[in-house]
C-alpha cells in the first residue's frame, strides 16, 4: 500500500522530499530502461520475486515501475532515438548502405539495414534501420 502511495500519490511539496529525490527516481528509472534494452530483458522483469528483493536491498525507497510503466519508458526513450538519428540524417550530403539478413531459431525472418556516413568534424557514423518480417521500423 505504501508502494502504491510513493508511486503514485506522494507530492514533494506535501512530503517535503527534495528534488533530488525526483532526479534520484528519474536517474534509476533511465538505468532500468537502458538495462531492459541493452540486455533484452522482458518487462516482465519488473515483477520477478527475485529482481524487486534485490533492487530493495540496492534501494528500499525505490519504487519499481510497472510493466506498463516501463513499457511506455521504453517507447519514449525509442522515439527520442529514432527523431535524434532522423536528425543526424538531415545534414548529411551522401550515405552508403549495407544489409544483412538471416533467420531466426524459430523461422522468423529478419533484415538489418545500416547507414553509413560521414557527419560533423569528419567522423565516420552509423544509423541501424531494423526490420523484421517486413515490418518497417523507423523511417
Amino acid at each position: 500500500m505504501l508502494r502504491h502511495y510513493r508511486a503514485l500519490h506522494e507530492n514533494k511539496e506535501e512530503t517535503g522530499a527534495s528534488p533530488s529525490h525526483a532526479t534520484r527516481k528519474q536517474e534509476l528509472d533511465e538505468a532500468l530502461v537502458s538495462m531492459i534494452v541493452k540486455d533484452t530483458q522482458p518487462f516482465t522483469v519488473v515483477d520477478d520475486v527475485g529482481f524487486r528483493a534485490f533492487v530493495s536491498k540496492l534501494d528500499p525507497n525505490y519504487v519499481i515501475p510497472t510493466r506498463q510503466a516501463l513499457k511506455a519508458m521504453v517507447e519514449a526513450k525509442y522515439e527520442l532515438a529514432k527523431e535524434k538519428a532522423k536528425a543526424k540524417m538531415e545534414t548529411v550530403v551522401a550515405v552508403s548502405l549495407t544489409s544483412d539478413m538471416w533467420t531466426s531459431i524459430n523461422m522468423d525472418a529478419y533484415l538489418a539495414v545500416t547507414c553509413h556516413f560521414v557527419g560533423e568534424n569528419t567522423k565516420l557514423s552509423s544509423v541501424l534501420v531494423f526490420s523484421k518480417a517486413g515490418e518497417v521500423v523507423s523511417k
